[in-house]
């Protein structure tokens, strides 16, 4: 049942008034006394009515919930749950209409025990009207209130309110700085505190809005466990640590897809992990932790020669902004061609051909590999293709000039690949398989992107009548398959 108070506010005022007549305001109050007003020539009584409905925290299931391991999803009965820094923070924000001239403050009473009482919590902290605040309303700006809880964050906190609602605040007044532990239940009770008067004194009145609670959930990630078993950060320190020669460890979401390849394989399957898995149960299920990666599974990553497919192993073309059509467009256009006669020698029998799309924008055409182990030395192929088909021109079979980069995943800057004799590009046939290997090719990090553009001027497609041995180049690619090889130390 909603709960209401009247607010009586009586004042007397003095006036003059011709007439001799007086008259007498009566109030029979609730608990049974009685107050008495004098009207007359001189005074009169002016009285006002206020109802108050005690304010109730907003709590929004969108915002005010988060979502874990296995689809668990947790409703912690508050405005906003923010994670920062990997500590929980949360949000209340509440509207209360208490009339001005009662000169009410508002505020938050906390703590982990229940009954919560201004005299009685943990915490208490009143509201303040911050100057670095901004509401998606201006009228909410007056009657709003918000308290975050939670272990004190610098910078902006925006709090979400329902799908129409929001706020930001830049400031460190309405802020209960407290950690927030795990699996703790913690209690919340908003309040106005005005002033009356009663009996020819003033008096201050409290009045509460509803005590709810909130817990802090045990979920399995914020204990480095998972819904299956994954390599801790000491587990992946140790085995770069063994394995690496000094290079930095690699992230389990880098090393992951190799390792579920060698558990598909027959000593992968038949190696017993259990002695290096450890589980617990948490609120969003049970969790595990992979404490000890095995030499075995590196011996077998380091000693595995790689394929980049010529089709799957494309990761990107690149792409410009089309002032005409105001698109998107590729920078080439790309014919996979396959079933390519034995005779070409090209390896898989496919490769993809690219023609740049027009004559001002420079293809570049990335190729990636995630099983890429860093440290280890390779001798990296580059595999080209002739022209196959038929009814090419002459412009079709002249020779191209490519550049490859190099980078891991995780880098930023593509590292120029020098070639055998020097040069920064090499120089690819359209007449016959080009095949081009690279000696003592090492990463640093996990994984490998490799991008090819063509180094072509518009000097280098035209003919010269003063030079009739001039060969003429085109700007087509042809990519086959990349084979990464592992190097044996002698």
């Amino acid at each position: 049942m909603k709960t209401k108070t009247i607010f009586l506010t009586a004042a007397l005022l003095g006036c003059f008034i011709g007439s001799a007549a007086q008259d007498v305001t009566v109030l029979h109050m609730k608990d049974g006394t009685t107050k008495r007003y004098m009207n007359g020539v001189k005074w009169k009584t002016s009285m006002e009515f206020y109802e108050h409905t005690p304010a109730a925290t907003v709590t929004s299931p969108s915002y005010g919930s988060t979502t874990h391991e296995n689809g668990y999803q947790y409703d912690w009965g508050v405005t906003q749950v923010l994670k920062l820094d990997g500590d929980y923070l949360v949000g209340l924000f509440w509207q209360d209409e208490v009339p001005e001239n009662f000169q009410a403050q508002h505020g938050v009473c906390f703590g982990t025990e229940p009954g919560l009482t201004v005299d009685n919590c943990q915490e208490k902290m009143y509201y303040s009207k911050g100057a670095n605040v901004t509401f998606s309303s201006v009228s909410d700006m007056n009657r709003s209130h918000y308290m975050w809880i939670g272990p004190r964050k610098s910078g902006n906190l925006r709090m979400s309110i329902d799908n129409y609602r929001w706020l930001e605040s830049r400031d460190t007044l309405n802020y209960i700085n407290i950690p927030l532990e795990i699996g703790q239940t913690y209690y919340y009770r908003t309040f106005s505190e005005g002033m009356i008067n009663e009996a020819g004194q003033e008096k201050t009145v409290v009045f509460y809005g509803e005590e709810r609670s909130f817990r802090v959930p045990r979920v399995m990630r914020d204990f480095e466990y998972f819904a299956y078993p994954c390599a801790t950060k000491e587990a992946l320190t140790a085995f770069a640590n063994a394995h690496l020669d000094s290079l930095p460890a690699p992230t389990w979401q880098r090393l992951e897809p190799l390792w579920n390849k060698w558990r598909a394989t027959d000593e992968g399957k038949n190696y017993d992990l259990s002695a290096d898995i450890t589980s617990e149960k948490f609120d969003d299920g049970t969790g595990y932790r992979l404490n000890r990666i095995p030499d075995e599974f590196y011996t077998w990553a380091a000693n595995r020669e790689i394929v980049i497919d010529a089709f799957e192993g494309l990761a990107e073309v690149s792409k410009y902004y089309d002032k005409n059509t105001k698109d998107s467009v590729s920078t080439a256009l790309e014919y996979r061609v396959t079933n390519v006669d034995p005779k070409w020698g090209v390896p898989g029998g496919k490769y993809i051909r690219y023609v740049p799309a027009n004559t001002t924008v420079s293809p570049k055409i990335i190729y990636r590999s995630d099983e890429v182990m860093a440290g280890v030395k390779y001798k990296i192929q580059f595999n080209f293709a002739p022209e196959t088909d038929e009814f090419a021109t002459d412009m079709d079979l002249r020779p191209t000039k490519v550049r490859i980069g190099a980078k891991a995943p995780s880098e930023n800057r593509f590292q120029r690949i020098a070639f055998p004799d020097g040069k920064q590009y090499l120089e690819v046939s359209a007449t016959e398989a080009t095949v081009c290997e690279i000696q003592d090719f090492v990463m640093t990090a996990m994984g490998l992107e490799l991008q090819y553009e063509h180094n072509v001027s518009v000097i280098d497609m035209k003919a010269d009548a003063n030079k009739p041995d001039k060969i003429i180049y085109n700007r087509i690619l042809r990519i086959a398959e990349i084979r990464l090889i592992p190097m044996k130390d002698e």
